[in-house]
Protein backbone atom coordinates (compact mmCIF):
# COMPACT_ATOMS: atom_id res chain seq x y z
CA UNK A 1 0.00 0.00 0.00
CA UNK A 2 1.54 3.60 -0.92
CA UNK A 3 0.65 6.51 1.08
CA UNK A 4 1.59 9.69 1.03
CA UNK A 5 0.06 10.70 3.89
CA UNK A 6 1.70 9.37 6.68
CA UNK A 7 -1.04 10.48 9.30
CA UNK A 8 -4.07 9.16 7.80
CA UNK A 9 -2.32 5.88 6.78
CA UNK A 10 -1.24 5.61 10.68
CA UNK A 11 -4.81 6.43 11.94
CA UNK A 12 -6.34 3.85 8.98
CA UNK A 13 -4.45 0.76 9.70
CA UNK A 14 -4.81 1.54 13.62
CA UNK A 15 -8.17 1.51 13.02
CA UNK A 16 -8.07 -1.45 11.21
CA UNK A 17 -6.01 -2.95 13.67
CA UNK A 18 -8.45 -2.32 16.39
CA UNK A 19 -11.53 -3.70 14.77
CA UNK A 20 -9.29 -7.28 14.21
CA UNK A 21 -9.33 -9.82 16.99
CA UNK A 22 -6.63 -10.35 18.65
CA UNK A 23 -5.87 -14.22 17.71
CA UNK A 24 -5.66 -12.79 14.41
CA UNK A 25 -3.52 -9.83 15.60
CA UNK A 26 -1.69 -12.33 17.31
CA UNK A 27 -0.81 -14.76 14.80
CA UNK A 28 0.06 -12.43 12.22
CA UNK A 29 2.60 -10.39 14.23
CA UNK A 30 3.97 -13.49 15.43
CA UNK A 31 4.42 -15.29 11.83
CA UNK A 32 7.27 -12.95 11.33
CA UNK A 33 9.02 -13.83 14.72
CA UNK A 34 12.59 -14.92 14.23
CA UNK A 35 12.35 -16.75 17.18
CA UNK A 36 10.42 -20.03 17.76
CA UNK A 37 6.60 -19.02 18.62
CA UNK A 38 5.98 -20.57 22.10
CA UNK A 39 2.29 -21.18 23.22
CA UNK A 40 1.64 -21.89 26.70
CA UNK A 41 -1.23 -22.83 28.30
CA UNK A 42 -3.26 -22.53 31.80
CA UNK A 43 -6.99 -24.28 32.81
CA UNK A 44 -8.40 -21.10 30.71
CA UNK A 45 -5.90 -18.79 28.87
CA UNK A 46 -3.57 -19.83 26.07
CA UNK A 47 -0.75 -16.92 25.12
CA UNK A 48 2.02 -16.90 22.89
CA UNK A 49 4.97 -15.42 23.47
CA UNK A 50 7.60 -14.38 20.32
CA UNK A 51 10.39 -11.91 19.24
CA UNK A 52 8.70 -8.85 16.64
CA UNK A 53 10.63 -5.97 15.69
CA UNK A 54 8.97 -2.42 16.66
CA UNK A 55 9.36 0.81 14.61
CA UNK A 56 12.67 1.97 15.94
CA UNK A 57 13.90 -1.48 14.65
CA UNK A 58 14.32 -3.43 17.53
CA UNK A 59 13.94 -6.17 18.01
CA UNK A 60 12.22 -7.31 21.58
CA UNK A 61 10.03 -10.11 23.44
CA UNK A 62 6.36 -9.90 23.68
CA UNK A 63 3.46 -11.45 25.17
CA UNK A 64 -0.20 -11.83 24.01
CA UNK A 65 -3.55 -13.91 25.01
CA UNK A 66 -4.94 -16.07 22.09
CA UNK A 67 -8.59 -15.00 22.47
CA UNK A 68 -11.64 -13.78 20.35
CA UNK A 69 -12.81 -11.18 22.58
CA UNK A 70 -12.10 -8.27 23.98
CA UNK A 71 -8.52 -7.20 22.32
CA UNK A 72 -6.20 -6.92 25.10
CA UNK A 73 -2.67 -5.40 23.81
CA UNK A 74 0.51 -7.50 23.24
CA UNK A 75 2.73 -6.79 26.22
CA UNK A 76 6.76 -5.46 25.43
CA UNK A 77 8.41 -7.74 27.90
CA UNK A 78 12.07 -6.98 27.02
CA UNK A 79 12.85 -3.32 26.34
CA UNK A 80 16.19 -2.10 24.43
CA UNK A 81 16.87 -5.23 22.76
CA UNK A 82 18.94 -5.75 19.67
CA UNK A 83 18.32 -4.41 16.01
CA UNK A 84 20.44 -7.65 14.32
CA UNK A 85 17.80 -9.63 12.72
CA UNK A 86 18.50 -12.78 14.01
CA UNK A 87 17.12 -15.10 16.91
CA UNK A 88 17.53 -13.08 20.44
CA UNK A 89 15.38 -15.18 22.88
CA UNK A 90 15.53 -18.52 22.28
CA UNK A 91 14.92 -19.67 25.61
CA UNK A 92 11.68 -18.95 26.95
CA UNK A 93 9.40 -19.90 30.06
CA UNK A 94 6.22 -19.07 31.15
CA UNK A 95 4.25 -20.41 34.47
CA UNK A 96 0.95 -18.98 35.45
CA UNK A 97 1.15 -17.29 38.68
CA UNK A 98 -2.24 -17.81 40.84
CA UNK A 99 -5.21 -15.68 39.63
CA UNK A 100 -3.39 -12.49 38.55
CA UNK A 101 -1.21 -12.89 36.03
CA UNK A 102 1.39 -14.69 34.53
CA UNK A 103 5.52 -15.29 35.21
CA UNK A 104 7.91 -14.90 32.54
CA UNK A 105 11.66 -15.90 32.26
CA UNK A 106 14.07 -15.81 29.35
CA UNK A 107 17.29 -15.48 28.24
CA UNK A 108 18.82 -12.49 25.72
CA UNK A 109 21.67 -12.82 23.73
CA UNK A 110 21.77 -9.80 23.12
CA UNK A 111 21.73 -8.62 26.32
CA UNK A 112 23.77 -11.80 27.61
CA UNK A 113 21.64 -12.35 30.51
CA UNK A 114 18.61 -14.13 32.30
CA UNK A 115 15.23 -12.07 32.80
CA UNK A 116 12.21 -12.58 34.31
CA UNK A 117 8.74 -10.32 34.49
CA UNK A 118 5.21 -10.50 35.96
CA UNK A 119 2.27 -9.89 33.76
CA UNK A 120 -0.60 -8.61 35.09
CA UNK A 121 -3.47 -11.07 33.24
CA UNK A 122 -6.14 -8.81 33.86
CA UNK A 123 -4.56 -5.37 32.75
CA UNK A 124 -1.63 -7.13 30.23
CA UNK A 125 0.69 -4.90 31.76
CA UNK A 126 4.12 -6.33 33.02
CA UNK A 127 6.64 -5.16 35.47
CA UNK A 128 10.00 -4.02 34.55
CA UNK A 129 12.33 -7.17 33.62
CA UNK A 130 14.54 -8.19 36.48
CA UNK A 131 17.94 -9.25 35.65
CA UNK A 132 18.46 -12.55 37.37
CA UNK A 133 22.04 -12.84 35.88
CA UNK A 134 24.47 -11.48 33.75
CA UNK A 135 25.15 -14.60 31.81
CA UNK A 136 23.85 -16.54 29.08
CA UNK A 137 22.06 -19.66 30.46
CA UNK A 138 19.64 -22.98 29.08
CA UNK A 139 17.24 -24.75 30.22
CA UNK A 140 15.37 -22.18 31.72
CA UNK A 141 12.34 -23.33 33.48
CA UNK A 142 9.34 -21.46 35.62
CA UNK A 143 7.57 -23.96 38.31
CA UNK A 144 6.14 -24.17 41.34
CA UNK A 145 6.13 -26.43 44.65
CA UNK A 146 3.82 -25.92 48.00
CA UNK A 147 3.08 -21.93 47.04
CA UNK A 148 7.12 -21.86 46.11
CA UNK A 149 7.88 -20.14 42.45
CA UNK A 150 10.86 -21.65 41.27
CA UNK A 151 12.77 -20.52 38.75
CA UNK A 152 16.21 -22.91 37.71
CA UNK A 153 18.62 -22.29 34.44
CA UNK A 154 21.83 -23.72 33.69
CA UNK A 155 25.23 -21.44 32.78
CA UNK A 156 26.10 -22.23 29.07
CA UNK A 157 29.61 -24.38 30.34
CA UNK A 158 28.71 -24.86 33.53
CA UNK A 159 27.15 -28.44 34.52
CA UNK A 160 25.65 -27.10 37.70
CA UNK A 161 21.84 -26.42 37.73
CA UNK A 162 21.04 -23.04 39.32
CA UNK A 163 17.67 -23.11 41.14
CA UNK A 164 16.68 -19.71 42.66
CA UNK A 165 13.04 -19.70 45.14
CA UNK A 166 10.61 -17.12 45.72
CA UNK A 167 8.08 -17.22 48.26
CA UNK A 168 6.35 -13.76 47.26
CA UNK A 169 5.45 -14.50 43.43
CA UNK A 170 8.28 -13.53 42.26
CA UNK A 171 8.97 -10.40 43.86
CA UNK A 172 12.57 -11.30 45.09
CA UNK A 173 14.22 -14.36 44.90
CA UNK A 174 16.96 -16.64 47.20
CA UNK A 175 19.29 -19.15 45.87
CA UNK A 176 18.56 -22.89 46.59
CA UNK A 177 21.00 -25.34 48.14
CA UNK A 178 19.22 -27.94 47.13
CA UNK A 179 20.83 -30.35 44.52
Amino acid sequence: MVCLNKQFCNAFLIGLLSWMPLSVIAQDLSASSLCPVKEFQSKQVMVKVWQQQFEDGVFDLVMAPVINDGSPPVVRLSFAGSKEAKCHFSEVSVLKGGDWGWHVAWVSTAKQAVYFVRVDGDAWVSSLPKKITPQLAEQVLLSEKSGQLILSYQLLNQSKLQVLISDDEGRNFIVSDQK
